[in-house]
């Protein structure tokens, strides 16, 4: 077999490195172009051979151009390192998607499948980064519905943040000012359907899940009676039936949670007035037993004072409630919203007697 031509297969190689079909000068062409400067070289005085030089120039100009080779191979892998990790990270880059402010009567659905439903006067502002589940809350009444498996989804409002993952709820941002008080009014309201939320504002972080509703407000941390571990378990189940009996119309179940029999044996003078235990005035219990003194029974006077107490339904919204150190008496900050505009805010009041809680004030 025959030796292989070293500097062929440089050249081949130095060739195909720098993309060139022919990288060797045409010699003869440059003779023919070149007459004169050939004269010149032919005419000048031959030099005695020196082998040993040569083979050093050889050696060299072998050498110059291995690390040639060498040094356009390692650019080559560079610049195609650099060009693939450009590319890369180019393809990472998520464009910001286009933010949107939605309002209703209107039901939007996101590309994860999540849903929210807008009541008239409702607004949103959809996030305009790219893969963030969730939106802002701007304005009243919304039913969000959260695609479940794909990670937290969060709703901001003025008030506080919900984060759910995979679940159901509703959220209502109140922003006014109360009829009877002039006091201004802001706050969110939310109400789980299915699942969990947390709600956190910059006062504290409360946890609601399914069939619990929460009040938060800019001044207080997110508060729920249901979860106040300072209010007895009956007492809130009166505050309970108090706000579900408002917010149905309901004044026959409205009125159930005072104390009717105490209240009938007053109207027939079997009882003496006592404010802690009425809740009115005695002109008000004037007025009652004007109204009432043909009453049979408990229950009649029941339906009598039920006929003609509540105006139509309502949304409450309860605030806070207290209980007084002794334990006995308790009294709610609490807001109606009878429509989209109009707001008043009560402070009902219970005391417990005959044992058990009855509401005295409305």
């Amino acid at each position: 077999m025959g030796r292989v031509n070293d500097e062929q297969w440089l050249e081949e190689a130095l060739n195909q490195v720098l993309h060139s079909d022919d990288t060797r000068p045409d010699f003869q062409r440059w003779i023919a172009n070149h007459p004169e400067a050939v004269e010149k070289l032919t005419a000048r005085t031959p030099q005695s051979p020196r082998p040993p030089r040569i083979r050093r120039i050889l050696m060299n100009v072998t050498a110059v151009k291995w690390a040639a080779a060498a040094v356009i191979a390692l650019a080559a892998i560079v610049g195609i390192t650099q060009l693939t990790h450009t590319s890369t990270s180019q393809t990472a880059v998520i464009e910001p998607a286009a933010q949107q402010t939605l309002a209703g009567p209107m039901t939007h659905q996101f590309a994860d499948g999540s849903r929210v439903k807008l009541a008239e006067g409702a607004t949103i502002r959809t996030f305009a980064e790219a893969g963030k589940r969730g939106f802002e809350h701007l304005t009243g009444r919304i039913d969000v519905s959260v695609a479940k498996g794909k990670g937290e989804f969060i709703v901001t409002s003025p008030y506080g943040q919900v984060k759910a993952l995979g679940t159901q709820f509703t959220m209502d941002l109140v922003d006014g000012v109360a009829q009877n008080t002039r006091q201004p009014v802001k706050l969110l309201s939310v109400q789980v359907t299915e699942g969990s939320v947390e709600v956190r504002n910059a006062q504290g972080a409360s946890t609601v899940t399914e069939r619990q509703n929460i009040v938060v407000t800019p001044d207080a941390a997110p508060y729920d009676f249901s979860q106040d571990g300072t209010l007895p378990a009956r007492l809130k189940e009166r505050i309970a039936a108090m706000s579900t009996a408002l917010e149905a119309g309901d004044s026959t179940a409205w009125i159930a949670n005072f104390n009717t029999g105490y209240m009938y044996k007053l109207i027939k003078g079997q009882e003496q007035y006592d404010p802690q235990r009425f809740g009115g005035t005695e002109a008000d219990l004037e007025q009652i037993r004007k109204g009432c003194s043909d009453v049979a029974s408990p229950e009649a006077l029941v339906q009598r004072l039920g006929s003609n107490v509540l105006n139509g339904s309502a949304q409450i919204y309860i605030r806070s409630a207290t209980v007084s150190e002794d334990g006995r008496h308790a009294q709610a900050e609490c807001v109606h919203r009878e429509k989209e505009r109009t707001l008043v805010i009560t402070t009902p009041q219970w005391h417990f007697f005959d044992n058990d809680w009855w509401q005295i004030d409305d």
